[in-house]
């Protein structure tokens, strides 16, 4: 009897293992790779600033990418279901570098999110402004570009 439950509990415990180590995940691994930050050859060269400041970059020039998706659909047929998509995946973009952004540069947090925020929620709105979301990509485009050249 004690045999048996030391091979059922081996099992569990063996299967248990072998599970966590398969990558459940919807994404590719190219994608999960680009979310973490990439590490330099050289390990002295690898300060957190650096890294969070690349991560940062890069979040922020995909944030700038779907807006100018964005005003190119404006342009194209202005679909309301694929802008409001757009806007969904713009804010999911942002999300993932939101706090570094805010505890790192809370002057610009606060700029970028003054247009960023009312441009994905005129994206989301049923009666979509089309004029105002133009308005609002622009002066956003524009503060991230800036934003960009400061952290560079």
């Amino acid at each position: 009897m004690l045999n048996v439950y030391r091979v059922i509990t081996s099992g569990v415990f063996l299967g248990a293992i072998l599970l966590s180590g398969c990558g459940n995940s919807a994404e590719p691994d190219e994608a999960q790779q680009e979310k973490s930050p990439v590490m330099n050859e050289n390990p002295e060269s690898n300060t957190g600033e650096t890294q969070n400041a690349e991560v940062i970059k890069k979040g922020v020039g995909d944030v700038i990418h779907s807006i100018k998706e964005l005003e190119s659909e404006l342009s194209a047929e202005a679909d309301p279901e694929r802008i409001q998509e757009m806007g969904k995946d713009m804010s999911s973009i942002w999300d993932s570098i939101e706090k570094q952004v805010e505890d790192e540069y809370p002057d610009w947090y606060e700029r970028i999110e003054k247009n960023l925020y009312p441009l994905i929620g005129e994206s989301g709105n049923p009666e979509k402004d089309l004029e105002k979301i133009k308005r609002l990509s622009e002066a956003t485009k524009e503060d991230l570009q800036l934003f960009l050249e400061e952290v560079n």
